[in-house]
């Protein structure tokens, strides 16, 4: 376990002990794959409601063997020893591992059980062995019969990683385009938290930008994920799973400045409030004041975290939690336009066409519980609700058009503001555990979750917009007046919502020791509403659309196989599939009427591995995923279109397919070195149009991410670093010919790759300073494609960081 002296595995949630009557004579439902013995040990604790202690040195390098089925804790014990060259002993309510008899009671740290499993804090690992990502219960990598990615907090740290989207960049097979996360080609709309009910993406203002000094790491699913996910694309999920108050008590502390007068700062303490240490407590501060290299842009970030986690009794744990923070961002974002002709104006990458007085304010609010109860007979209640308020004041202001090649004239001024908020409700309750069935031990795993999306977006433009020109190579200052008599259009989208609600079952059966078979099925309803209203300067508002829409009942099913080639391989196939509803696609005639939901499916095949005695997890493989019923064009109506009050004449005929190959590595390769490398080969076409259709999508995509600590003398410096390549994307659009006249053009980034540093120096058992170097080949790319009129954003040339951290 990292750093620790001793391990201790502790059953239940809360770290309590059971009897030594029950230990002795209570027989348990154990399952148990085979695996590195350290690991069997902890999951035994789990399942059997043990405390067992032992040094890691003494169960290192042992494996232990298969073990399902019904067991006191000394029969299931004994079982897993047997061959090691180990010995226990019992010593009141406690298991003492032995080796040549002697006790290993020296200086015991005790960690609580949910920490120990799954936490990827303080280990030092690029990977963790346990994920709940599939299943709403706790899973190794080859229990899961897709990909799955991991980022863990030490790859966070390493890679000076503090949102989201830094995050999401890192996980292998994952491109960003300014707005959404993509995966195989599809948007991800879903994201859990805790492995809770799915958080919408893809709602009204719903700006994913969530500290990672919050969470232990990031987990994606790649592929179809409607069992959990509900509504979605089949591109995959997201789950972040948040830091949780430690048994011990820890404060980290870090200070970092970098370039572009970037400043952040970061407390994280934990540890226990009460002397028996029921009563856990872990809060988190940080604070992110910084420029850019952007013209008129900068960033404030404070944010503020807490959780109380409390043993209500030996069975039964309650987590209690919120956050706090602000994105406070001064000037637009960059949106630079191209040449009329679809030729790049060549600006610096510092260049912002916009005014230094615009802004964006954002504050989101998080409150969220957990309870989960253990049964004596080793199944599992969890309950796991969290509510999420995101406010945003908006004043933006861009340029409109593009740039004529011979005049250098086409761009107008534009500005307008606008006010939205996103309140978002997710509850999920589950149950899961094991049962015997024809002399075999299975799991079964049942539940139930919510989803409740109410939004509200108010803005309004500016009368003299597009009137005043713009020198794209010496835009100057722009001042317009913005009271309310200035803004002749003004629009509010409001109350937007979604609801949906779902319940969901998943069967593993164990037909051989070898062979696991899976299959699982979500019932879903799905409503949604909209209200528009409008006006033209003091006019009155006007009601505009008044939409409300339902979906009947979907099922939607799940199974894959996995069959153990050994003890440290297996081999897997997986169907899943997903829903999405269209209620703002219409079919004619006018006013028109919602299509029916895009279904989509991946079938996925492949071979997974744990290499190194669990250290590291290896897999390989194929996928084909399809999507159907999407909206295309119908000739037989006019068109007309209005992406938030709805879109018409469509037909369901399109069919779009994504296939590739997954290759992905994380973990330790030897003693001291960390990977995380991972490379998709993606295609992607639309059947309706024999094109392309995810262009965003690159064909080949290699990620790296590294950190060695040198031996010996040199101990106290670790290196490493990233790497990114891809190959080339493009946006659609078009552009004028050599005639003049507009016809279809690619506005294309062609392939780059981006290479970043990292040295670290130990300066005493409690500090470190990490040195960042990003781009280290100050490599010029648009890490955004547009359009001729704007949204065409560079990469962030060469930059570096330098942080302070301590551990106490």
């Amino acid at each position: 376990m990292g750093s620790l002296a001793l391990s201790v595995a502790l059953a239940l949630a809360g770290g309590m002990a059971a009897t030594e009557a029950q230990a002795q004579s209570a027989t348990v439902q154990v399952d148990i794959a085979p695996q590195p013995l350290s690991e069997a040990l902890l999951q035994l604790a789990e399942q059997t409601r043990l405390q067992i202690l032992f040094a890691p040195d003494i169960v290192a390098g042992k494996a232990a063997p298969a073990l399902r089925g019904s067991y006191t804790a000394d029969q299931a014990l004994a079982a897993l020893l047997k061959g090691s060259g180990l010995q226990y002993r019992r010593d009141g309510d406690r298991y003492l591992l032995t080796a040549g008899g002697a006790d290993v009671l020296e200086a015991v740290t005790v960690i609580g059980m949910a920490e120990r499993r799954s936490m990827t804090e303080n280990t030092g690992s690029y990977t963790t062995r346990i994920t709940s990502i599939a299943s709403k219960t706790e899973q190794s990598f080859r229990e899961i019969p897709q990909s799955v990615s991991v980022v863990t907090r030490q790859q966070m740290e390493d890679q000076n990683i503090t949102d989201v989207r830094q995050a999401m960049l890192a996980v292998p097979g994952i491109t960003y385009n300014g707005v959404d996360f993509y995966s195989r080609g599809f948007a991800i709309t879903s994201m859990q938290l805790d492995g809770g009910a799915p958080l919408a993406l893809g709602s009204y203002n719903y700006d994913p930008q969530q500290q990672m000094a919050f969470y232990d790491r990031i987990e994606v699913m790649r592929g179809a994920s409607g069992l959990l996910g509900g509504v979605g694309d089949p591109g995959g999920i997201i789950n972040l799973v948040r830091k949780k108050p430690l048994s011990q008590n820890q404060l980290k502390v870090s200070l970092g400045a970098g370039s572009w007068d970037d400043f952040r700062s970061e407390i994280d303490a934990s540890g226990k409030l009460s002397e028996n240490g029921k009563l856990r407590a872990r809060g988190v501060f940080s604070y992110q004041n910084s420029g850019s290299y952007i013209d008129h842009r900068s960033t404030e970030r404070p944010a503020l975290y807490g959780v109380l986690e409390a043993d209500l009794g030996p069975d039964t744990l309650v987590t209690l939690g919120g956050s706090y923070s602000q994105i406070n961002n001064d000037g637009a974002p960059p949106t630079l336009p191209r040449f009329s002709n679809g030729a790049d104006l060549g600006l610096s990458r510092s260049a912002n066409l916009s005014q230094p007085w615009a802004y964006d304010d954002t504050d989101r609010w998080e409150v969220f519980g957990q309870l989960e109860h253990r049964f004596r007979n080793g199944w599992i209640a969890k309950l796991n609700a969290t509510h999420t308020d995101q406010k945003t004041d908006r004043i933006w202001n861009y340029t409109s058009g593009s740039v004529d090649p011979v005049t250098y004239k086409g761009l107008t001024w534009g500005a307008g503001r606008a006010n939205s908020e996103n309140k978002q409700d997710m509850v999920d309750a589950n149950l899961s555990g094991a049962f015997d069935l024809l002399g075999r031990t299975h799991e079964f795993v049942v539940g139930a979750d919510w989803q409740r999306v109410r939004s509200d977006w108010a803005n309004s433009n500016l009368a003299i917009n597009y009137k005043e020109p713009v020198d794209a190579f010496n835009p100057g200052a722009w001042n317009p007046s913005m009271t309310d008599a200035d803004f002749n259009y003004s629009a509010h989208y409001g109350p937007w919502g979604q609801e949906q609600v779902g319940g969901y079952a998943m069967l593993r059966l164990h037909p051989t020791d070898r062979l696991s078979v899976v299959a699982g099925a979500r019932v879903s309803r799905y409503e949604f509403s909209q209200l528009i209203r409008t006006k033209r300067g003091a006019a009155a508002w006007q009601l505009f659309q008044d939409a409300q829409f339902k979906e009947s009942t979907e099922i939607t099913p799940y199974g894959g196989l996995i069959y153990d080639l050994n003890d440290k391989w297996s081999v897997y196939g997986s169907y899943s599939a997903i829903y999405k509803p269209q209620p703002l696609v219409m079919q004619g005639p006018l006013p028109g009427s919602s299509l029916p939901p895009i279904k989509g499916k991946s079938f996925e095949a492949g071979i997974k591995g744990e290499l190194f005695d669990g250290a590291a997890n290896a897999t390989l493989s194929l996928f084909n995923v399809e999507r159907t019923g999407t909206a295309v064009l119908d000739p037989t109506y006019e068109s007309s279109s209005n992406a938030y009050d709805g879109n018409c004449c469509y037909t369901a005929q399109g069919k779009v397919i994504s296939r590739g190959v997954d290759v992905e590595f994380g973990g330790e390769i030897a003693t001291g070195w960390q990977m995380s490398a991972g490379y998709t080969f993606n295609t992607t076409k639309d059947k309706s149009t024999s094109s392309v259709y995810s262009s965003v999508t690159p064909k080949h995509l290699f990620k790296l991410a590294t950190a060695y600590r040198l031996p010996g003398d040199w101990m106290k410096w670790t290196v490493g670093g990233s790497m990114l390549i891809q190959s080339a994307t493009y946006v659609s659009g078009t552009a004028k010919d050599a005639s003049g006249a507009f016809a279809p053009f690619d506005f294309s980034q062609g392939g780059y790759a981006i290479l970043n540093a990292m040295v670290r120096y130990q300066i005493t058992p409690h500090w470190n300073m990490t040195l960042n170097v990003n781009n280290l080949t100050d490599r010029v790319y648009y890490q955004q494609v547009g359009t001729l009129n704007g949204n065409n954003v560079y990469g962030a040339p060469r930059n570096a960081m330098l942080t302070l951290r301590g551990t106490f």
